[in-house]
């Protein structure tokens, strides 16, 4: 029973041990550590900007084309409005 209780504790003591340290080589074989030069910092932040920029044109032209759409329904709805309203306005 101790041999098992004695295993059982350097075993938790190993992967206690042994877990962090193959994790920390996982982060530095894919990438995660934080590592590159200025230049390539700045590329990505230009990169991030562009994206950014060209994300906000294409709302700004949906916007518009959103814009046109409705300005051209009210003006149809106040055609509408109006028609309605002649023809009331000739019954009476």
């Amino acid at each position: 029973m101790k041999k098992l209780v004695a295993v059982s504790i350097l075993g938790m003591l190993f992967l206690s041990i042994a877990l962090p340290i193959s994790w920390a080589v996982e982060d530095e074989v894919t990438g995660m550590g934080m590592r590159g030069t200025p230049a390539e910092f700045s590329d990505m932040e230009k990169t991030l900007k562009q994206d950014r920029a060209d994300m906000l044109e294409r709302r700004v032209a949906d916007l518009e084309q959103a814009n046109r759409f409705m300005s051209e329904r009210v003006k149809m709805l106040e055609k509408s409005v109006y028609d309605l309203k002649d023809k009331v306005d000739r019954r009476f």
